[in-house]
């Protein structure tokens, strides 16, 4: 089946699954860059993985603008950075995210460059949570607590924190556009209530 220019329904979807490696960070940035005025649909089921990789998509999709998100499982970390800059999120019934503060890893760091690098982990900390504000709504006060430690979302929680805007409909696929952080009447009612750098 295609679409009125010619590209096939399978052409939309972009895949975000298992650790958010540099080689998934590469073909979905290829994809979008070599497909601008395409709209995707990007399906994530993942734990997250480098908050450089998170950054860089977060970053290109919101350039992008014409990216949608859908959690299937999880999306945890920097996966849920991800879900949270889609141009129209969606989950399933019992998806999981889960948010929290940029780590790092030091290894054989130089003593000499601890300050330094604890000054950069801050700012990058800081411009994460700054777009994570500015997708779910959330004030930077409430993100720097709730982010403090690993902070889960499950099901409707997701959607009550401005992570994700509905339940997916299947049958709409890409053509759905519910109103952020308001359930489309076409969409499903919910079926329950109820980040890593790893980013």
């Amino acid at each position: 089946m295609t679409d009125g220019e010619g590209s096939t329904a399978e052409d939309r979807f972009l895949y975000l699954t298992g650790e958010l490696t540099d080689e998934q960070t590469q073909q979905i940035t290829a994809r979008l860059l070599e497909n601008w005025d395409q709209e995707f649909l990007l399906v994530i089921n993942s734990d997250g993985g480098s908050s450089f990789n998170a950054l860089a998509l977060v970053n290109l999709m919101r350039e992008h603008g014409r990216v949608d998100t859908l959690c299937v499982g999880v999306a945890l970390s920097g996966a849920a950075d991800c879900l949270a800059a889609g141009r129209h999120r969606y989950i399933v019934p019992g998806a999981i995210a889960m948010l929290h503060q940029v780590s790092w890893e030091l290894g054989r760091e130089f003593a000499a460059n601890l300050v330094q690098n604890a000054r950069f982990l801050d700012r990058l900390n800081t411009a994460m949570a700054d777009r994570l504000a500015q997708s779910t709504g959330q004030t930077r006060e409430k993100l720097d607590r709730d982010m403090a430690t690993d902070f889960y979302l499950v099901g409707q929680e997701i959607l009550d924190y401005g992570v994700a805007d509905a339940y997916w409909d299947p049958t709409a696929l890409l053509n759905t556009r519910p109103t952020r952080r308001t359930r489309s009447r076409i969409l499903s009612e919910p079926a329950e209530t109820g980040r890593r750098s790893r980013g």
